[in-house]
């Protein structure tokens, strides 16, 4: 737990520093000296325009006619009559480019985005260039061979046979998670390719109350019943799946014959990366799957498209420590790694590249842990008569959800991990891991705060801010909230000191860092029906590998300071 350390434990040490900083020159510096692409005129006169980190209010006030240009774009109808000239730049794409979010921002701590590093753009264009249709080998060539090489090595990287597993670069987490489902649907409930599944009553899926919300949009997508057949588990006090409501919910099932087509894990929440337990989840569907002689066993997915890039510390040295990591955060690390060690155990997995891969979006992975998952989700072959019949049965023509698949997430995933390796991710990472461990030792010494999530250990740091004339011990009176905030005659005081925290927020606006208002940070303890109450808080994410100690000090200065103002 970060709050337990000294100032010592949290400090970045020279040498960190040292490599930080050349991660930084290197690949997130937008130098057209060492990526001669951002030479392009267009390219160098937006870059010039975002050059000082600005609010989007700030940046349409300082953009030459940006007024009027803002209004064009809220109301053009009408397509150019007549071609432009190549090379000139044109200024509505310019003006967008430039007044859309600047992740380049060192502020931006909003969620789990970052700017993506330098050489992911150059793979992008690269991709972009050879408009690859990943829907078949003929209409992509070498870059279904590039997409491969990926699944390769990130097969390597969480120890599946690599021979024996399979992959796809999709649209997002969302369609990762919704492969999940559909491996599980079709393996268990044989005849849904055909037929639907939703006929079958005799179904339920599981998934964990603090999942992504596209645990619920994939499922409705595919046709699921999510108001009736998706069971929900209770979260644990370091919000990951209750293992024991696991079990009792999966008993249940199996003992009514009711088949779980799929289990939904998450490793590596949004708000509080909690990491749920894969491996006694594995142990613990393998024995009731024997007790109970089910023939079909669930589909275990687990969504780590937040926290997935940790795989690159499985291998770490920890006690010879060769990044020079410093204490608070090696700890948390060992604890992490011993989790997603767990992850070669899950039936498939999400990566998004676009969160902590510092790729530019979609670059989106789902990996299945054997490639037969795939042919569960085969069509039959006579419905693709579009294409050449040596390519209908090639590849995953016959199982994809889009059919057409671009590969620019391909080739800006590849550049990312052949220019930064193992040492950059590590460094990006780690960077990411030490801010958060920075802000939370802050958090912990700053008068009426206190964190949601003191467990985690993780790139984010979720809190609350409570009156100090009203509150003279935070950590009391969240444990206070956490028990009792349910209850009828606490409500209103749960919500005085959540009104209390917003009304800060919001006047506080975008300033020094930007965070996010988050209406279920937390939650109270469950009651007799299983159901609790929602508690709101703040959040900063720590992707941003521009965002500094220096940085986190000067907001803690302006929440002392308003809080004084306040007071006075």
């Amino acid at each position: 737990m970060t709050t337990r350390f000294s100032r010592d434990d949290v400090d970045i040490t020279p040498k960190f520093q040292k490599l930080i900083q050349e991660v930084r020159q290197n690949y997130f510096s937008r130098d057209p000296n060492l990526w001669p692409f951002y030479r392009d005129p267009g390219m160098a006169k937006y870059l010039s325009l975002i050059a000082e980190p600005r609010t989007q209010e700030e940046l349409i006030e300082h953009y030459p006619n940006g007024e009027a240009l803002r209004a064009r774009l809220k109301s053009d109808t009408q397509i150019p009559p007549t071609m432009r000239a190549p090379g000139e730049i044109d200024p509505l794409l310019l003006y967008a480019a430039a007044t859309s979010k600047q992740w380049n921002n060192p502020a931006s701590a909003e969620n789990v985005v970052t700017l993506p590093a330098d050489p992911a753009i150059y793979g992008a264009l690269m991709g972009i260039c050879a408009n690859a249709n990943l829907v078949c080998r003929e209409y992509s060539e070498s870059a279904e061979d590039l997409e491969k090489l990926i699944v390769r090595r990130m097969a390597k990287l969480v120890g599946y046979d690599a021979e024996k597993a399979d992959g796809l670069f999709t649209q997002g987490g969302t369609f990762c998670n919704m492969y999940g489902y559909l491996f599980g649907i079709r393996k268990s409930l044989k005849r849904s390719i055909r037929n639907g599944f939703d006929n079958a009553n005799n179904y339920r899926f599981i998934c964990s109350q603090g999942g992504h919300y596209s645990n619920n949009t994939a499922l409705a997508v595919l046709g699921g019943n999510i108001e009736e057949k998706n069971l929900k588990i209770k979260m644990d006090e370091e919000n990951r799946v209750d293992l024991r409501d696991l079990e009792e919910k999966l008993t249940a099932c199996f003992r009514l014959k009711c088949a779980v087509p799929t289990i939904m894990l998450t490793m590596g929440t949004t708000d509080t990366f909690g990491v749920d337990c894969v491996k006694p989840t594995r142990d613990l569907v393998d024995r009731l799957c024997r007790q109970f002689n089910v023939e079909t066993p669930p589909h275990i997915h687990v969504d780590s498209a937040v926290g997935w890039a940790i795989l690159f510390f499985l291998d770490y040295d920890f006690n010879e420590n060769p990044l020079d990591i410093n204490h608070a955060t090696i700890l948390g690390l060992r604890r992490h790694v011993e989790l997603f060690k767990q992850l070669k155990y899950a039936d498939s997995f999400a990566v998004d590249f676009h969160k902590w891969g510092y790729a530019p979006y979609p670059s989106s992975l789902i990996m299945v842990k054997d490639k037969d998952s795939f042919k569960a989700l085969e069509h039959d072959p006579e419905q693709f008569s579009y294409f050449e019949r040596s390519q209908v049965e090639h590849y995953h023509l016959q199982s994809t959800i889009e059919a057409s698949r671009s590969a620019v997430g391909v080739f800006a995933a590849f550049a990312a991990l052949e220019y930064l390796g193992v040492q950059g991710y590590q460094t990006l990472i780690a960077n990411s891991l030490q801010n958060a461990a920075y802000f939370c030792y802050r958090l912990k010494n700053t008068p009426g705060a206190t964190l949601l999530a003191p467990h985690n250990d993780g790139p984010s740091a979720t809190f609350r801010l409570y009156d100090p004339k009203r509150v003279q011990d935070p950590e009391k009176e969240l444990a206070f909230e956490l028990a009792n905030g349910a209850l009828p005659q606490y409500k209103e005081r749960l919500e005085k000191n959540s009104n209390y925290h917003r009304a800060d927020f919001i006047a506080r606006g975008k300033q020094i860092l930007y965070t996010n208002w988050v209406e279920y940070a937390a939650h109270t303890k469950y009651d007799q029906n299983n159901t609790c109450a929602r508690i709101p808080g703040e959040k900063a994410v720590f992707f941003n590998p521009l965002i500094t100690p220096e940085r986190i000090d000067d907001f803690f200065d302006l929440i002392i300071n308003r809080q004084n103002q306040r007071n006075d």
